[in-house]
C-alpha cells in the first residue's frame, strides 16, 4: 500500500503530526521487493520435478508423526506460498536440493530480496525479525488514528485526499489500514512477518547459504517466538493474510481459498497440532 507521503512534513491539523516518519507499505529497509514467491516471480509456476517431489512427499507423510512434527510445523507456516509455487509443502524447502534448484533460488533471492550471499541473507533476516512490515503498519495505524481524532472516521478518505494529496485509491487503502489497526491493534500483521521469516530459512537452505541444520536451528528459534502469539492455525493464518493484504494492496481471497483447500487435503500440512512442543528433532 502506498502510505501517507513520507516527505509531507506540514499537515493542516490542530495537533502536530510527524508525517515524515511514515514509510510506504512497499518501502523496504533491506531490499525486499519480493512478490512473495519461492523460485519465480510467477506465484503459480512450479519448478520442482513432479516425480521426485511426489516420492519425497510420500516419505514425509509417512514419517510426520513424532519427531518430525516440529519440521512439519515450520512447513505449515508457509504452506500456502509453497502450494502456490507448485511445490511440496510437506518437504522442508519444497523439494529435494540440487545444483539446478540452488541456482534458481539464488537468482530469486537476488532479484526479489537483494540477497546474494550469507551476509546479505542474515541482514535481510534481521530486518524482517526486528522490523518487517509490522513496524510500518504500526506507525501508519497510529498516525491515521490521530488524524481520525481530528476529522472523524467518515471524513478520513476525503481528508487524506485534500490534505495529503492522495489519490482516491491511496486514501481508500489508508482507510482500510486504519480499520485493520482499529479492529486488531498494532500486532495485526505480525504473523505475516514471522511466516515469511520461516520461509526465508527454507529459501536460504535451498540456495546453499545455510546448511540444512543451520536453517532448521534458526527456524526453531523463530518458531518458538511465533507460536505463543496465536492459539491456532486459523489465528496465525488470519494474521498472515492481513499482512498480505497490507503489503500487496489487494484482498487475500485467493490465499484464503488455498488455505481452505489445504485443510481438506489428505496430506493437509496443518494436521500437525498448532500447540505441539517445538523441539530439535534433527
Amino acid at each position: 500500500m502506498k502510505k501517507i507521503n513520507k516527505n509531507l512534513v506540514v499537515v493542516t491539523l490542530s495537533v502536530a503530526l510527524a508525517a515524515s516518519s511514515l514509510t510506504g507499505c512497499g518501502a523496504r529497509t533491506i531490499a525486499d521487493t519480493s512478490n512473495d514467491v519461492a523460485v519465480s516471480n510467477d506465484d503459480a509456476k512450479s519448478t520442482a520435478d513432479e516425480a521426485s517431489t511426489a516420492e519425497a512427499s510420500s516419505e514425509v507423510v509417512d514419517s510426520v508423526e513424532g519427531e518430525t512434527d516440529t519440521v512439519q510445523w515450520f512447513n505449515a507456516t508457509y504452506a500456502i506460498l509453497t502450494y502456490l509455487n507448485g511445490q511440496d509443502y510437506n518437504v522442508f524447502g519444497g523439494s529435494e536440493p540440487s545444483m539446478i534448484m540452488e541456482a534458481q533460488y539464488q537468482s530469486m533471492l537476488d532479484s526479489s530480496w537483494g540477497v546474494t550471499d550469507r551476509t546479505s541473507a542474515d541482514e535481510t533476516l534481521d530486518w524482517i525479525l526486528t522490523e518487517g512490515h509490522r513496524d510500518d503498519f504500526m506507525i501508519t495505524g497510529e498516525l491515521l488514528s490521530q488524524i481520525v481524532e481530528e476529522c472523524g472516521e467518515e471524513e478520513l478518505v476525503d481528508f487524506l485526499i485534500q490534505e495529503f494529496e492522495e489519490t482516491p485509491e491511496e486514501a481508500q487503502l489508508d482507510a482500510a489500514t486504519y480499520n485493520m489497526y482499529k479492529e486488531y491493534g498494532e500486532t495485526a500483521i505480525d504473523g505475516w512477518d514471522y511466516c515469511r521469516a520461516l520461509s526465508l530459512m527454507s529459501f536460504y537452505y535451498m540456495a546453499g547459504y545455510y546448511t540444512k541444520e543451520e536453517a532448521l536451528d534458526k527456524s526453531l528459534e523463530i518458531a518458538k517466538t511465533l507460536q505463543p502469539l496465536y492459539s491456532s492455525w486459523d489465528e496465525l493464518v488470519d494474521s498472515y493474510l492481513r499482512g498480505y493484504e497490507y503489503w500487496n494492496e489487494s484482498d487475500s481471497s485467493e490465499r484464503r481459498e488455498v488455505y481452505e483447500e489445504l485443510l481438506a487435503a489428505d496430506d493437509n500440512p496443518f494436521r500437525v497440532d498448532y500447540n505441539v512442543t517445538l523441539e530439535k528433532t534433527w
